[in-house]
């Protein structure tokens, strides 16, 4: 009988635990199993297409069912590009998080990927021009869309979409004039996208008037929105790496000396290229610097049992950083303000118990160090 009471003990307590996470969960770990559910969505998703894509259509029966697209109908091949531009995307993400070659890799194969996407669809409009070579001589060419079928010609919007918005991305995550310039450069595609629509909705409304319906004419390369992109993503790029202004006369008056401020270097921390002038560092009894997409002092003693501050230096220009530190579960025990560089903040950090206590970016977990409180 005491065994049995032990086991429905046991079980009593199993059922309060379970409880227990019910009422109160650990939102911590529930936040970080969001990735394994959009993983296991996109898994489902993709399992979907694939069962759609082998019920739909004729088939005929070779080693394996090959689905047939009706007579007529000109249906293009299969296509690397969308695979090629997925894995790029996440290259670049991967890059913007961890740097490294990563971001520089991952932007070449996004970009080789969407310039061949895009020939691929301009041999598939230039072939649908010319049916009469892409289809068997036994079946007649058909001279066009259905009667009463617009086909919008294909529009390069999307593509310099995708493209704005990677320089939005870019710009959330490291500061400075990108994110703005992204934005307008998203803003002027969507404007022009918006024209295409109008333009597109014109020949319809003017084809229920009149009676006669006309395709568009092949799309032309958008040069203009182009040449007007880029330059304003190379002045961001310009001013964000201080040439234009020089950062020796930002906040100073025209023709006025350099400020007599002379800058401190952080301890341990050596000026890099495209650093900037360091910025003069305040008394305090921690110093933590960051350069580099790094911390340069990784391992920092703080005095325990009593409220202390930490200078935070960030001599990345233009890049967000901040000083986040956790116990050693993981729990924040202290955030501090994210800010881009270069500049130095002093953070007000209350008291910890002895012990060591890991520190890391908020922007970029794979900054890291750890503070030794003694």
């Amino acid at each position: 009988m005491e065994a049995l009471g032990h086991a429905l003990q046991a079980l009593w307590n199993g059922i309060l635990d379970l409880s227990a996470q019910l009422v109160t969960p650990d939102w911590a770990a529930l936040v970080a199993l969001i990735p394994l559910g959009l993983a296991a969505l996109v898994g489902l998703a993709f399992a979907w297409l694939l069962r759609q894509f082998l019920r739909t259509g004729p088939r005929r029966r070779r080693r394996r069912r090959v689905p047939v697209p009706p007579p007529g109908t000109h249906a293009p091949g299969p296509s690397w590009a969308p695979i090629l531009g997925a894995l790029g995307l996440f290259a670049v993400f991967f890059g913007l998080v961890f740097g490294g070659p990563w971001l520089v890799l991952g932007l070449a194969v996004l970009v080789a990927a969407l310039l061949y996407w895009l020939r691929e669809g301009m041999r598939d409009y230039e072939h649908l021009e010319q049916p009469a070579e892409i289809l068997p001589s036994a079946i007649e060419a058909p001279a066009g869309p259905p009667p009463g079928v617009h086909l919008p010609a294909p529009s390069f919007r999307p593509i310099l979409a995708a493209a704005a918005l990677c320089v939005v991305f870019y710009g959330l995550v490291f500061g400075g004039w990108l994110l703005p310039a992204g934005i307008a450069v998203l803003v002027i595609v969507l404007a022009g996208w918006l024209r295409d629509a109008r333009r597109e909705y014109q020949v319809v409304e003017a084809a229920d008037r009149t009676g006669h319906l006309e395709s568009g004419a092949p799309p032309g390369y958008p040069t203009g929105t182009i040449l007007v992109s880029l330059l304003i993503i190379a002045a961001a790029v310009v001013v964000d790496a201080g040439i234009v202004p020089p950062r020796s006369a930002v906040g100073g008056e025209p023709g006025a000396p350099a400020p007599s401020t002379a800058p401190s270097a952080a301890p341990g921390s050596t000026a890099g290229p495209g650093a900037g002038a360091a910025p003069s560092i305040p008394a305090a009894d921690v110093t933590i610097t960051a350069q580099g997409i790094q911390f340069v002092d990784r391992q920092v003693v703080a005095p325990a049992g009593r409220p202390f501050t930490i200078a935070f230096v960030n001599l990345d220009a233009g890049v967000p950083h901040n000083v986040d530190i956790r116990s050693a579960a993981g729990d924040n025990l202290f955030i501090g303000e994210i800010f881009n560089g270069v500049d130095v903040r002093v953070y007000e950090v209350p008291a910890l118990a002895a012990g060591e206590y890991p520190f890391v970016c908020s922007v970029h977990p794979n900054m890291t160090g750890t503070i030794t409180a003694r």
